[in-house]
């Protein structure tokens, strides 16, 4: 089993997770190619080489037409669930929006399932994490 490790001690954003992917010799095509059995419509990606502080890496962009939607834990999973993506990575990304949504429910005085995802819901949010448990 491979580990891959990341000290976010600055935190890190989506794209930036998905940019470190392509970095270590993931392929774009691929978790595009992943990304398509979601059935979700509305976005693109695209990458390029950037240049920060004399540090070169590489940032993937997610590109939506969708503005502000907002979803529930069910919305997620149903649409994760009903990809072909591996069991594996269903399983991962499923947990990654339920932590999301337990923390959410506990912060709002609720429960998970009737947490709505404002940003966390949006396309390119579900991208960046299912791209990211895909890579």
């Amino acid at each position: 089993m491979r580990v891959l490790y990341f000290d976010c001690f600055a935190g890190l954003s989506g794209d930036m997770t998905l940019g470190a992917l392509v970095d270590i010799g993931v392929p774009l095509e691929h978790i595009e190619s992943q990304l398509e059995t979601l059935k979700l419509p509305g976005y693109s990606l695209s990458s390029r080489k950037i240049v920060k502080h004399g540090i070169t890496g590489t940032k993937v962009d997610v590109q939506t037409e969708e503005q502000n939607a907002h979803r529930h834990l069910k919305d997620i999973v149903a649409l994760i669930d009903n990809s072909s993506i591996s069991e594996n990575i269903k399983n991962n990304a499923k947990a990654i929006f339920t932590r999301l949504a337990e923390a959410e429910a506990k912060i709002h005085d609720s429960t998970p399932d009737k947490v709505h995802f404002h940003e966390v819901g949006a396309v390119d949010a579900i991208v960046d994490i299912v791209g990211a448990c895909i890579g």
